[in-house]
């Protein structure tokens, strides 16, 4: 009877390990649509809050996480880079300008937290190096 009791915890043990730990971060993928809007947010913000006269857009993604709290935290690490188009534009899309010394790259961490059920969405980290 011990050894069926340690055998089931040690199961429940290998069954929650190896699912990941529970609230903490795990690897997203990039092309889920939740991940997408997330990040597209974090980016208006990032151009919002920035004083540049130019659009930054991502030209990389280095990592991109999630993590379930009372909603679910987005984490992202992204090379930005500006483009040739100017705070205000109508131009919709906007590519990285292909000059490296004008488009001025820099890795960026954005964190979103987003809440649907209350439609609650904020990007809560924006530090770039």
């Amino acid at each position: 009877m011990f050894l069926k009791v340690v055998a089931l915890l040690l199961a429940v043990f290998m069954t929650v390990t190896s699912a990941g730990l529970v609230g903490g971060w795990t690897d997203a993928d990039v092309n889920r649509d939740d991940v997408q809007n997330a990040l597209k947010f974090a980016v208006t913000q990032h151009n919002k809050a920035s004083n540049d006269l130019y659009l930054s857009q991502v030209s990389r993604v280095v990592k991109a996480q999630k993590q379930v709290v009372s909603g679910m935290n987005y984490l992202f690490t992204v090379e930005m880079a500006r483009t040739s188009c100017k705070k205000g534009g109508v131009e919709e899309v906007c590519d990285v300008h292909p000059d490296p010394n004008v488009a001025k790259p820099h890795v960026c961490r954005l964190k979103v937290w987003n809440q649907p059920w209350t439609s609650t969405i904020k990007l809560t980290e924006n530090t770039c190096q």
